[in-house]
């Protein structure tokens, strides 16, 4: 399973000669293997990399089993370095050569797939699920007392009478009982699994009696619910699953864009296109990097503090070191954001951003 750890082993990978870099679609429901298979030989036609592109191939028409929608190879042959990952998710047909594995696909993926906690309910349980990186694992369950509605009858029965009771009061306090229950199983979870985004499935009922009862640290944490059964199939969560989060993602970037946009605006703490958004970068004051998947730029990288920029300097104005050229600038950034400990939401489509220069920061200060 794909982590931060990952990530991480990729950001810092360095070593001398080009890294292949190779993203493959392999969903079933889109494409079947043998057109994959051409795919990639023509995405590998360009590369000027021949053992990288044996391997890559020797690894994709013998090895590979077909199993995930998305796979993921780094090669640096020269360098005895070969790595494949595995998704449920369908990732765009990219290749890319460079002097370090490009990951911008890959944080698009990390941010919008991962760390999520599906709960469905109802007056009885609760299942709970972990989603990550388009793998849905059903992970634990609760079930309570059995709720069952009780008919009022006549005589004692009737509420009011003497030594009569009201049913619907031992229904209501049942449930409550096993809300309850739910609320101390599923926060155990979130806290075991670090989940840090929540999708609840049931009826408008059931989904708002186990928000109101969660601790409000968690309830922040909510951004999706839907109407589903608790005997809903695995394959219906994870397709309900994949569309939550896909459009759970398209809303927190756009009100993400839209503040950067504002305060760059208001001269604030915001910064919109390239050249500032490098500046800002490479001064550590970068809270949020926002940037189109596919806008990419060459640029000069500083060998001595390694400050990027788009402009052609002789010297550079931090540290008066000299530059060299790089093909990937807008990767770099990405890479340099995440190294920082900042946010970098890679979007793949949204208009507002791309009217603002493709890329834009929200800042520390």
């Amino acid at each position: 399973m794909f982590s931060d750890k990952d990530l991480k082993a990729l950001l810092d990978y360095s070593s001398e000669g080009r890294v292949l870099s190779v993203y493959l679609n392999t969903d079933p429901t889109q494409v079947q293997a043998e057109a994959a298979k051409i795919q990639l030989r023509n995405l590998l036609k360009t590369v000027d990399l021949p053992e990288d592109v044996q391997v890559v191939e020797q690894f994709i028409n013998y090895e590979y089993d077909w199993a995930a929608k998305g796979i993921v190879i780094f090669s640096n042959q020269a360098a005895n370095f070969f790595r494949t990952f595995q998704y449920g998710l369908p990732v765009p047909d990219k290749v890319f050569m460079g002097d370090m594995p490009i990951v911008r696909p890959l944080a698009h993926l990390v941010d919008a797939f991962t760390g999520w906690g599906v709960v469905l309910v109802d007056k009885q349980g609760a299942r709970l699920f972990s989603f990550h990186m388009g793998d849905l694992v059903e992970m634990e369950g609760v079930l309570g007392d059995e709720v069952k509605q009780l008919k009022r009858g006549g005589g004692d029965a009737m509420f009011g009478r003497k030594g009569g009771s009201d049913p619907s009061g031992k229904v209501e306090n049942i449930i409550e009982r096993n809300i309850k229950e739910v609320i101390d199983y599923a926060t155990a979870f979130f806290n075991h699994h670090h989940i840090r985004r929540i999708m609840i499935g049931g009826t408008d009922d059931n989904i708002a009696r186990f928000k109101d009862d969660l601790p409000k640290a968690w309830q922040s944490l909510v951004v999706s619910d839907f109407s589903m059964s608790m005997s809903a199939h695995h394959q219906e969560v994870l397709q309900q699953a994949t569309q939550e989060a896909m459009a759970a993602q398209k809303r927190i970037t756009q009100a993400l864009v839209d503040q950067a946009v504002t305060l760059a605006a208001k001269g604030s703490n915001g910064v919109t296109g390239l050249i500032d958004t490098l500046n800002a970068i490479h001064e550590g004051r970068v809270k949020t990097l926002l940037v189109l998947q596919d806008f990419e730029q060459a640029g000069y990288r500083c060998n001595g503090c390694g400050y990027l920029t788009v402009q052609e300097l002789k010297t550079c104005p931090f540290c008066g070191g000299s530059f060299d050229r790089i093909e990937h600038a807008v990767e770099m950034a990405v890479q340099e954001t995440l190294k920082k400990n900042a946010e970098a939401k890679v979007i793949l489509d949204n208009e507002t951003l791309a009217k603002a220069g493709h890329i834009a920061a929200i800042l520390r200060y």
